[in-house]
């Protein structure tokens, strides 16, 4: 099932958990970014690659 990105903001207005999550994500990749200097296609490729794991 794939979310548009207002229906992911209105779950994150009625699911503190998962509003963590993302803000806690979205802290990580911004502080990795920032000392590693890498361009947002790499973090974007880092992403997607985390996400193909939870499916092995």
């Amino acid at each position: 099932m794939v979310f548009t990105d207002q229906e992911y903001f209105e779950v994150f207005e009625k699911n503190e958990k998962v509003k963590e999550a993302y803000e806690n994500i979205k802290q990580i990749c911004t502080d990795l970014q920032k000392q590693t200097n890498c361009p947002e296609e790499d973090l974007k490729d880092f992403l997607e690659f985390i996400s193909r794991q939870f499916s092995k």
